[in-house]
């Protein structure tokens, strides 16, 4: 056996390693720091069982939502931790309190991106709760969670759409104990940059970095901002980062497209079939309502598609505010609902400058601030913005009709 799949198509999902009865397939990085399996033709025996297990190869079933959701947690501290609307924490809960256990990314103790579980809504909390832009590394965690679900145990496994769907071919069958939440993915990052990212932040602010929040809200959940946590140099005093949603490089570059992995421009789990029992993300251009819906935009809104009768079944008892939404207005939400982002001409480009330049060029380079309008930059560095903008829109209202009547008179 020498090749799993079309190597431009590898999501990266280690089914195959998960799969292997010959433990001879190992994961090494390639050049742009995404991980690859690579086989050990010395312990492989041609099983072929890496080829049927890999997702590009051979689809799980999928089917369409039966209902979607815009909607938030009950529990206001829940949805101010979350990324969004505390959708994941709050469809996690029972699975923990009848004594099961959740699978997602965390970031370890060297802020790496790995696959873990956690038995205890504390643990979820704080390990599992938060988006992590940067791809995880599943290691054995589909061997794990098998393990688990032979036990009788509940099992919540949280992932991309292809882990997820690495996942369902792995198992091969199944299991009534699972459940399975994907997301609305719009590509995963490469580690080494996020590595690279973290190595800048900390020589440029002098500080220690021992936690990285990717979705702070502290001023806005639709523009919010990328949140590094430490301490002074040689020091024990706490010092935070915090770069907004147009000027932090790390979250520029991964909005420019520039480090997604290959496969992700190809991606064959964008659309709204789904091979989940949950998919979630942002409810993107959410629209005000009725009072209750006043601060949003602070807050956090979520998507969820509820795909299989298993979820409906577990919709009762998920503590959150829903409003039943359509499929069109869904897809509005996400463009990942309907086609991947395609690759950017400049992607070659980047990754040669890349790999001849310092960071700090790179920096400057290819992940440089957006430049936005004067309301825009009010509302990301201010939490409460309303009455301040609608009062800067009267006071600047005449100009705005002179620079008109100028024009007219051209």
């Amino acid at each position: 056996m020498n090749i799993i799949c079309n190597t431009s198509e590898c999501t990266g999902c280690m089914a195959c390693a998960n799969i292997c009865p010959y433990h001879a397939i190992s994961v090494v990085q390639d050049e742009e720091g995404f991980d690859r399996p690579k086989i050990d033709q010395k312990l492989c025996m041609d099983c072929g069982l890496c080829q049927k297990t890999c997702p590009i190869n051979y689809h799980p079933s999928i089917t369409e939502p039966k209902k979607i959701f815009s909607g938030w947690s009950s529990n206001e501290s829940v949805r101010m931790g979350s990324s969004s609307g505390g959708a994941f924490t709050e469809i996690a809960r029972p699975i923990l309190e009848e004594g099961g256990v959740v699978f997602g990314c965390v970031l370890n103790e060297n802020l790496k991106a790995e696959h873990s579980y956690v038995e205890t809504l504390n643990d979820l909390t704080h390990k599992l709760c938060g988006s992590k832009y940067v791809q995880s590394r599943i290691g054995k965690s589909y061997v794990t969670a098998k393990n688990f679900l032979k036990q009788g145990r509940k099992v919540l496994f949280s992932g991309t759409p292809c882990q997820i769907a690495g996942l369902k071919n792995y198992l091969r069958k199944d299991y009534d104990n699972l459940i399975t939440v994907d997301l609305i993915c719009h590509g995963v990052p490469s580690p080494i940059v996020f590595e690279d990212y973290k190595k800048f932040i900390s020589t440029h602010e002098r500080m220690e970095i021992t936690d990285v929040k990717f979705r702070c809200k502290k001023s806005s959940w639709i523009f919010f901002s990328m949140t590094l946590i430490g301490h002074a140099e040689k020091s024990s005093k706490i010092k935070t980062y915090r770069g907004s949603y147009y000027e932090d490089p790390y979250i520029r570059g991964f909005l420019r497209d520039y480090f997604l992995r290959p496969s992700c421009h190809q991606c064959h789990f964008t659309s709204v079939k789904r091979c989940s029992d949950f998919t979630i993300a942002d409810w993107w251009g959410y629209k005000r309502r009725d009072w209750k819906d006043k601060d949003f935009a602070c807050k956090g809104v979520s998507l969820i598609l509820a795909n299989t009768d298993r979820a409906l079944r577990l919709l009762p008892v998920i503590k959150m505010q829903l409003r039943e939404r359509t499929i069109d207005e869904a897809k509005r939400t996400n463009i990942s609902l309907s086609h991947p982002f395609p690759m950017k001409e400049n992607r070659k480009t980047f990754w040669y400058d890349y790999r001849k330049m310092d960071f700090s060029d790179i920096v400057k380079k290819w992940m440089m601030p957006e430049k936005v309008s004067w309301d825009v930059n009010i509302r990301q560095h201010h939490r409460n913005t309303d009455i301040l903008l609608f009062l800067l829109s009267i006071i600047t209202l005449p100009l705005k009709v002179f620079r008109r009547i100028n024009k007219m008179c051209r």
